[in-house]
């Protein structure tokens, strides 16, 4: 992401195959969903870095026919703001991906966020 946020710890998108369902970059992807929703709570918002604590965390749901037909998938993250007061925070938590009916036409995708910690920095 060109003039975007600092990114760290991602593992590769061609080391994990499994989150193809995200599009070819799935970090961009968390990132863009991130920020929409930061922004929603606080127009003045930065998201000045992001990174990931750990290796994401993959389940999956296969059809009757073994077809994979629901993925989730988890990041633990530490996020680095700046709010619209100008006040910077280091926000720490897991974001979730839930992936149901991919392949199909009813496919959907939803996401979010659980805090575990805001602190002033």
């Amino acid at each position: 992401m060109t003039g975007g946020p600092e990114l760290y710890g991602f593992p590769p998108p061609g080391m994990l195959p499994d989150l193809r369902w995200l599009g070819p970059d799935y970090v961009s992807v968390l990132v863009y969903d991130l920020t929409r929703g930061l922004l929603r709570q606080d127009a003045g918002t930065q998201v000045m870095g992001v990174r990931c604590e750990g290796e994401p965390e993959l389940a999956a749901a296969v059809d009757p026919a073994g077809v994979i037909r629901a993925h989730d998938v988890t990041f633990p993250l530490q996020i680095f703001v700046r709010d619209g007061a100008g006040r910077p925070w280091r926000l720490t938590g897991r974001w979730t991906y839930s992936g149901r009916e991919l392949g199909t036409p009813t496919a959907s995708i939803t996401h979010f966020w659980q805090l575990h910690s805001a602190e002033g920095v």
